[in-house]
């Protein structure tokens, strides 16, 4: 087994090589390090190479700056972790849209902050996706780089890869939130849920194989302050979402003063970068020895979604509750939206379950539907014209003025990170106000 972790300094890379390194099927896999950072790589690199000797794994490492370097390996499983400059463009894609009066709660995958993150992340994975195609267009391509469905879309219909999969840890997200509530271990919980990529209906939902949706009704009636957003739609639709308030948040109209403040806006930017920076922090301290096995096994409560699912490719037939795949009928959306849905896995392959959800449930989903396509589409193409189609049709953009001037800035100031626009461009979004 070849598997290739493409921007290797990303956060999800260690939960990566603990799981290679802790798992029967994937131990003795030979693994290449792709980042183009040189302290991130040597740093990811290092730290490989002490989780193989402290799990006994067999794997071998190798560090690569480039992507293109794998044609002289080849490869069997690639995951896409990549960004550029990601806080401090984050911080604008929340801050433009909302000195112009638009309330996005998070800036990140939804509203005009997500579509400006979209037009940024697509053209960087596609020229990964693309080298990738060239080595083993047969590979599978696990993709967790924000906004995580609409990068995904563009991969299955810009590349010739066959095997692409969105991949999110939001599920188990829920899952750590529930389990307070439901006073039980988050690995006693069990869910089916679908929907698009952070915006999912617990259809159904088991503690230790029972219904526990019984339960969850009486904690969340002791518990009003919990997630009001969440708790509103349940009162209403009769189902829960996932993963939580500001995620879903995104794509609602009407989130904005039912989101506390802590969780959304520039206060949840600097909660998630020190989240990370706190991370980072522990396996530095891994790696110098200060942090015992035992107490690293008890850090990893969940295995790597990615290596998770090729393990279920290369062994045992297992459930993978969330992955993100084109629509064939598995949800009442349209045909090729990236859909979020549970699948069996195995040698035979990733085969997605059908899940029914209510229709009232699924129109503000239809909705993020054609944004999803439109802005995909958009950012792939350097269509301007579908760009501004994606602005109107935003729930979060209360002003079509407002929505699209913002989205000029927006554009104007990450010019330097979207290879596919210029001046012209951005003038075409501002003819449109004027016109």
């Amino acid at each position: 087994m070849r598997i290739a972790f493409i921007g290797a300094g990303s956060i999800f890379t260690p939960l990566g090589l603990y799981t290679i390194a802790t798992s029967e099927t994937l131990s003795n896999a030979e693994v290449y390090l792709v980042e183009i950072d040189d302290d991130r790589r040597r740093f990811v690199t290092a730290l490989a190479e002490k989780i193989g000797k402290t799990f006994r794994a067999g794997f071998k490492v190798t560090p690569l700056k480039e992507a293109e370097e794998l044609e002289k390996y080849g490869l069997d499983y690639a995951v896409i972790s990549v960004e550029k400059e990601r806080y401090e463009r984050w911080r604008l894609d929340f801050e433009i849209p909302h000195r112009h009066g638009i309330k996005q709660v998070l800036g990140e995958n939804g509203g005009l902050g997500g579509l400006a993150h979209t037009l940024r992340v697509v053209p960087l994975v596609l020229g990964i996706a693309r080298r990738i195609e060239d080595i083993n267009r047969d590979a599978a391509v696990f993709i967790y780089s924000n906004p995580e469905p609409r990068v995904t879309y563009a991969v299955l219909n810009y590349t010739g890869l066959r095997n692409v999969y969105g991949l999110c840890t939001g599920y188990l997200e829920r899952k750590e939130m529930l389990a307070p509530l439901l006073k039980v271990d988050e690995r006693e919980i069990n869910f089916t849920a679908a929907g698009l990529n952070h915006f999912t209906w617990i259809r159904e939902l088991w503690v230790r194989g029972e219904d526990a949706y019984p339960r969850l009704k009486e904690a969340l009636e002791r518990k009003p302050e919990f997630e009001p957003l969440s708790q509103l739609l349940y009162r209403a639709y009769g189902l829960f979402p996932s993963p939580d308030d500001n995620h879903i948040g995104e794509y609602l109209s009407f989130a904005w003063p039912l989101v506390p403040d802590e969780k959304k806006g520039l206060k949840w930017i600097e909660r998630t970068k020190r989240e990370g920076e706190e991370v980072r922090k522990l396996l530095r301290l891994f790696l110098r020895g200060l942090v015992p096995k035992f107490a690293f096994n008890r850090f990893v409560k969940f295995p790597d979604v990615a290596m998770n699912v090729v393990e279920g490719l290369e062994g045992a037939e297992k459930l993978q509750e969330a992955i993100n795949i084109p629509n064939r009928g598995y949800i009442d959306l349209p045909e090729g939206t990236v859909v979020e849905v549970p699948a069996r896995v195995s040698p035979k392959g990733v085969k997605p379950l059908r899940v029914r959800l209510p229709r009232e449930t699924l129109v503000p989903l239809k909705v993020q539907a054609e944004i999803q396509r439109l802005s995909s589409e958009g950012a792939a193409e350097g269509n301007v014209e579908k760009v501004v189609k994606a602005v109107l049709l935003d729930p979060v953009v209360h002003d079509a003025e407002a929505g699209l001037r913002a989205m000029a800035e927006l554009m104007k100031a990450h010019l330097d990170a979207l290879p596919q626009f210029d001046e012209g461009d951005v003038e075409v979004v501002e003819r449109t106000i004027r016109a």
